[in-house]
């Protein structure tokens, strides 16, 4: 299964939000019709809206509040992840998605209105950063809320629970590779959710496009494979894992299964 479009991530030649696009057309047929829908939606916006207008601070804030209120945007209210909430023309059909899939799009929005926004890689969920006069401003995706950097540090301080040290270049940018990784980890966990375990495995070769060879997408593989009464295949992969991450805790529970399923059964008459 080839990806060409995620092979060279490395070096940025696509924009990200284009690459998320094709994601979501290997999913669903129906994807452009959405895609196309949310630029029309932006269009409108701008014709009518007077955000053109606007400049630095207060044009973000305009842009926040029409993302949220007049687009409609929302975080998903589901407690459990699902594709319908992750994958980004379903959060368009639907107006509610994960606050990942929301700084993605709000990202795009705002870049349609001349404003860069970053996607800094944060504990629990992604922030957007705004730098403007000298200053900065981070953008709760969730919400849309602008917060400052003490309130970024504490919400950083609450989402590790005190267990890892705060430091200021923890808001740099995250490049393409890690928001394409980050992403497509949250789409095979939505579809696993699911239980749509072949769309999954496609996910999990679209990760091995960019990271190839990783233990972790390799173990998933074989979870996934596994779930698909494929048990045949899926030991090859434990068994990969098992090799190059003997001790991760997940490991010893990989080995006592494949002792199982190699070890004869004994049939009782």
């Amino acid at each position: 299964m080839q990806f060409s479009y995620l092979e060279h991530v490395d070096h940025e030649l696509l924009p990200t939000i284009e690459i998320v696009w094709e994601v979501s057309r290997v999913f669903h047929a129906d994807s452009d019709l959405y895609v196309s829908s949310f630029y029309q939606q932006l269009n409108e916006l701008k014709e009518h809206s007077g955000l053109a207008q606007l400049e630095g601070v207060e044009k973000l804030r305009a842009l926040t509040r029409a993302f949220y209120w007049q687009l409609g945007f929302s975080k998903a209210p589901e407690p459990l992840l699902s594709s319908k909430r992750v994958l980004i023309d379903r959060a368009i059909r639907l107006r509610t998605g994960e606050p990942f899939t929301l700084a993605l799009l709000l990202q795009e929005a705002a870049n349609h209105f001349g404003l860069v926004l970053e996607l800094i890689d944060f504990p629990d969920y992604p922030l957007l950063r705004f730098d403007h006069d000298q200053h900065s401003y981070f953008v709760d995706p969730a919400s849309g809320d602008l917060l400052r950097g003490q309130q970024v540090q504490e919400r950083f301080e609450d989402a590790t629970e005190g267990g890892e040290s705060f430091s200021w270049d923890k808001l740099e940018a995250a490049d393409q590779k890690i928001v394409l990784v980050r992403y497509l980890n949250e789409v095979k966990h939505a579809l696993i959710s699911d239980r749509r375990f072949a769309d999954a495995l496609t996910t999990v070769h679209m990760l091995l496009a960019i990271l190839p060879d990783d233990p972790y997408e390799i173990r998933d593989r074989g979870y996934i494979l596994e779930e698909l009464d494929c048990n045949h295949v899926a030991v090859d992969d434990y068994q990969y894992f098992v090799e190059q991450c003997p001790d991760d805790p997940s490991a010893q529970l990989l080995r006592l299964q494949l002792e199982n399923w190699t070890t004869p059964q004994t049939v009782l008459h």
